[in-house]
């Protein structure tokens, strides 16, 4: 389905993790103000922004939540609807990120061009985030997990997958 503007962020999944975020904050019966504060070392407002879906949530921030929370980072995005506690949450390795993502590239034969393409951005913001000169976005990260076909927390590598590479 194309689609642009507004919508386009919903398709992606960039707004959808604030009905998760909210849920699993209330089903702990937290604040926002705790989880900000005492969680994350934020201020209130900016989680708020996040909870509410106004503000894209830094891909530590969600990383940081799937940890203390016990969620894969799916369900922190909302990608995964359904909320699975688990009895360990591994934290995100970004080299391994990076390192995926340069396998699936170079397995894929892509060009950075081509990536951008399906991913929306420029070939060079591409390759400056796949070659870890800037922090890949979270709505790019969800792209790129998509493009790929890849479930998220195995490409960030927090859970174990054989087919790609691990640090």
């Amino acid at each position: 389905m194309e689609n642009t503007g507004k919508n386009e962020k919903i398709i992606t999944g960039v707004y959808m993790y604030s009905n998760n975020l909210k849920r699993l904050r209330n089903e702990k019966e937290l604040t926002q103000q705790f989880v900000a504060e005492e969680v994350l070392g934020c201020r209130r407002t900016t989680y708020n922004n996040w909870e509410r879906g106004v503000v894209m949530i830094p891909i530590k921030i969600a990383d940081s939540l799937s940890i203390f929370y016990k969620v894969s980072l799916s369900c922190i995005l909302g990608i995964n609807k359904t909320i699975e506690f688990k009895k360990d949450i591994n934290k995100m390795n970004y080299s391994t990120l990076l390192n995926n993502l340069k396998k699936l590239k170079d397995d894929n034969k892509n060009s950075y061009s081509e990536i951008g393409k399906e991913i929306k951005c420029t070939g060079t913001s591409c390759q400056r985030y796949l070659t870890g000169k800037i922090t890949i976005p979270m709505d790019r990260l969800i792209m790129l997990a998509k493009m790929y076909d890849i479930d998220i927390d195995e490409l960030c590598g927090k859970v174990d997958n054989i087919n790609l590479i691990k640090n």
